[in-house]
């Protein structure tokens, strides 16, 4: 695991494609003396795993990669290593990603995001509305007239770069170009008047998204930097439980799929029958305040059957198959192993005096 997998470095890269995709192919690269001396990742796009394909050996499973750079194509149960989210049996025989059910809700969010920035940029800017009083001019000659002060108020003459002229084109956008309008008569009197932009009043709904995309990925908000939503230790803590789960089920997919490699490099070196089989491997629990829950329900059984053991109200049988959850060979094995502690304690008290 460090010397050939260097699970150290390549773990997380594994665990983060089979949480995107669902799936993760290893191919195994086996020497017949040394085991398994190489792996190589291979594109979730292009590999198939293929199932019951054989009437006579159900159980057979083999897997297709297209466009394979080694030429083989065609793979045996023993030379691939599927990690795969088994969560929903409608992907069967493949894996669901962890962030398929977060996917529409994702589009949702950037389109109302989208829509909110598009509003913002195109009805947010406050115009101004001139009325420019036109007096006694003659209706054919408003327009000339008012073409005279929008250029004379507007445009602005800068030098082009390219032949040395006066530019005298209005270069702003329309988003932020004013109203002019000609009054006469009873409005008559120039006048300008703010218009204010449009606010945008749907921030609920993209908060109400993203709280369904926050729930979809099953990531505690407080990890994810929205540190407001949070009151107290006791509800970050709750958060920190739930997600320490959902990491636990994700280590035992990849531990299960780990422990079919290491089976067989052992077997590939000589190992057979019990010894085999004869390990276990974990992989580090990421909540110490998981950890601490468990010492505290732990802690609470040892209190609750000192407390029932000293008013002799029931047997020690009683405590440890309903209070310690013991079968009766477990208990025994442990009233034994005390006895070796008593035992070893006496002796090295024999030799401190």
């Amino acid at each position: 695991f460090y010397d050939v997998l260097n699970v150290e470095f390549n773990l997380w890269p594994w665990v983060r494609n089979m949480c995107k995709y669902g799936d993760f192919f290893l191919g195994l690269e086996i020497s017949d003396k040394d085991g398994i001396v190489n792996v190589t990742p291979h594109s979730v796009y292009n590999t198939e795993r293929l199932e019951r394909i054989d009437p006579s050996n159900p159980n057979l499973v083999k897997f297709n990669i297209q466009e394979d750079p080694d030429g083989k194509g065609e793979y045996d149960n023993y030379e691939i290593a599927h990690f795969r989210l088994l969560s929903d049996t409608n992907w069967l025989p493949y894996g669901k990603s962890m962030i398929e059910n977060a996917r529409r809700l994702w589009k949702q969010l950037s389109l109302m995001e989208d829509a909110m920035l598009i509003h913002r940029i195109m009805r947010a800017p406050e115009k101004r509305l001139f009325k420019i009083d036109i007096g006694n001019i003659p209706p054919n000659e408003v327009d000339n007239f008012m073409r005279k002060i929008i250029d004379k108020m507007k445009k602005i003459p800068f030098l082009d770069r390219n032949t040395g002229d006066y530019n005298l084109k209005y270069n702003m956008q329309n988003l932020t170009e004013d109203f002019f309008m000609p009054v006469r008569g009873g409005d008559s009197g120039t006048t300008i008047e703010n218009l204010s932009g449009l606010e945008y009043a749907a921030i609920e709904d993209i908060d109400y998204l993203k709280n369904k995309l926050f729930a979809a990925l099953k990531i505690p908000k407080a990890f994810l930097g929205y540190e407001e939503d949070v009151n107290g230790k006791a509800t970050l803590a709750a958060e920190d439980v739930r997600f320490a789960r959902t990491i636990e089920r994700i280590q035992s997919i990849f531990e299960s799929e780990l422990y079919k490699i290491a089976v067989i490099h052992l077997f590939l070196q000589g190992y057979s029958d019990a010894s085999l089989i004869d390990f276990e491997l974990s992989l580090n629990n990421p909540s110490i305040v998981y950890e601490r829950q468990r010492v505290e329900v732990m802690t609470e059984k040892v209190n609750l059957a000192t407390a029932m053991k000293e008013s002799k109200l029931v047997s020690r049988k009683y405590i440890f198959e309903n209070v310690l959850n013991m079968s009766r060979d477990e208990w025994t094995d442990e009233e034994d192993l005390i006895m070796r502690d008593q035992a070893t304690q006496w002796r090295m008290d024999q030799i401190a005096n």
